[in-house]
């Protein structure tokens, strides 16, 4: 399975590899989808975003903590720069673009957020899917909305892994296919998106979108900033 050189008429793909931790790593990946979304034209219809451990994408790989650059900030200055990590991301919900994340091994951390910023989600059978802690990219109203209060509150708390079968019966997986099938399932999805008016996805889109974005930074800022009840 290749990723390199796929894009066409009507299709971004961005190749993100999988970012599991909140460092400067992550923060790269996020500058770089930062200037993705700034430099999309109208023409674009569908974007692919690729999650895969196993690509390198060119990212300076490091252990400093995002959290650890936030201790010493205000809390204005703190929400601004978690606020700043969300618009990264914001224009994959953008209304006239369908996004879908293509996975394939362990998500977790910031991984999880960008799988949960796309519209649709293709995983591959190898995925796991680990919470292990509130989102920060502004998915948790999206994260209800697909496996509910409940279950998302005891991902979240336990930190439990969840395989990509069970991924797919919670609802948080559009499809799983077997890994040497990813690709091609990826572009079966997208090819029956560009097929759809795209009045009608816009409209639809539309319909889902929901606020939770500042309640997400708030939680991020006070855990990071030490600030965590009791």
């Amino acid at each position: 399975m290749s990723w390199v050189d796929v894009d066409r008429p009507g299709v971004r793909t961005v190749v993100v590899g999988n970012v599991s931790r909140w460092d400067e790593q992550a923060v790269q990946v996020l500058d770089v989808l930062a200037a993705t979304g700034r430099e999309l034209t109208g023409a674009v219809r569908v974007v692919v975003l690729v999650l895969d451990g196993s690509i390198t994408t060119g990212a300076r790989s490091t252990t400093e903590s995002v959290r650890s650059g936030l201790v010493d900030l205000s809390e204005a200055e703190c929400d601004a720069v978690l606020a700043g990590y969300q618009d990264a991301v914001a224009w994959l919900r953008r209304a006239d673009t369908v996004s879908v994340a293509a996975a394939r091994g362990p998500l977790s951390g910031p991984a999880v957020d960008l799988a949960l910023s796309c519209d649709l989600r293709v995983f591959a059978h190898d995925v796991s899917v680990t919470l292990g802690g509130p989102p920060l990219l502004g998915v948790t109203d999206r994260l209800v909305a697909l496996i509910g209060s409940g279950r998302a509150a005891e991902l979240a708390l336990t930190g439990r892994p969840v395989t990509a079968a069970e991924a797919e019966r919670l609802g948080l997986a559009t499809r799983v296919v077997p890994g040497s099938d990813l690709r091609a399932a990826t572009d079966d999805l997208v090819a029956g998106l560009l097929a759809t008016d795209r009045a009608v996805l816009a409209e639809t889109k539309a319909l889902f979108a929901a606020p939770g974005a500042a309640a997400e930074r708030g939680s991020f800022a006070r855990r990071a900033r030490g600030l965590d009840p009791g």
